[in-house]
């Protein structure tokens, strides 16, 4: 299975960079995995970095060369982007392997609280990821302005038109990360504040509600439309339940009967998610 990793260039606790990556990652399918990257962690390159800063940096590169393709999402620093993620870009562009990012599609946003949607650091982004030998996915330009205002209850987009446009988006560097031509999926995900919505050709055929109030993830029902009963949808549910989980850092409250059953089945992701 294909992977992708989540990439924000900005060190902020409520960065909205971050929370865009996060919700591209969720409008990714089933078909591939999705990974964030941090880059909290990283000490600024250069030639004399100490034992455990070469240890740090050695395990960045062998996330980056795991990853198959990317989502960068950058805020816009003095026009510019931040000296967190050009610092991540070049650790990663030296290794005994060779450059990471070479060769790889990414999908590049930037962000912004004012107008211009981050213009100018999307531009700088996308020549450095030229320069690193990535492959730009289009649409290129996604600069997302007055993006404090894109988000409802738990940092989940809700801007419809801001929505479609990065399905889009997120549709094509899928493809392009799995070698096929870009295509509408067979199934798709909407997402509210309490809510995912299993659609087909724009049909709802299931639903999965939570509560998320708590700071918990309380799963309180999973459902499947009885013509599409047994067709293992409602796992594709609960796979998309996992991820959200895993992008916004919260454990797990199986709240229904088929949560409960869906993690006795698999006790192995119960365990690393935490369940209460």
């Amino acid at each position: 299975m294909k992977r992708i990793g989540l990439l924000a260039g900005s060190l902020r606790a409520e960065s909205y960079a971050r929370k865009v990556a996060r919700n591209l990652g969720l409008m990714g399918p089933n078909t591939v995995v999705v990974e964030p990257i941090s880059l909290a962690h990283l000490p600024l390159w250069h030639d004399q970095l100490s034992g455990r800063d070469q240890a740090t940096c050695q395990a960045f590169k062998a996330q980056i060369k795991r990853l198959d393709g990317f989502c960068i999402v950058t805020p816009e620093i003095n026009r510019g982007i931040p000296g967190c993620l050009k610092n991540a870009l070049d650790i990663a562009s030296v290794s005994d392997d060779g450059n990471l990012w070479q060769g790889k599609p990414v999908l590049i946003a930037s962000v912004s609280t004012g107008k211009l949607g981050g213009m100018s650091a999307n531009q700088q982004l996308k020549q450095l990821a030229l320069v690193l030998g990535m492959q730009v996915i289009q649409p290129s330009e996604i600069y997302l302005s007055d993006v404090s205002q894109l988000f409802a209850q738990h940092d989940l987009l809700t801007d419809e038109q801001t929505v479609t446009f990065l399905k889009l988006a997120m549709a094509r560097l899928v493809a392009a990360v799995q070698g096929a031509e870009p295509a509408l999926p067979a199934l798709t995900f909407d997402f509210g504040p309490d809510i995912i919505r299993l659609q087909r050709q724009g049909q709802t055929i299931g639903q999965a509600t939570f509560d998320w109030s708590t700071g918990l993830l309380v799963i309180t029902g999973v459902t499947i439309e009885p013509d599409f009963a047994h067709q293992g949808l409602a796992g594709q549910l609960m796979l998309k339940l996992i991820v959200m989980a895993r992008l916004f850092d919260l454990s797990i409250v199986a709240g229904c009967g088929y949560s409960q059953a869906f993690f006795k089945q698999h006790p192995a992701i119960a365990q690393r998610l935490c369940l209460h």
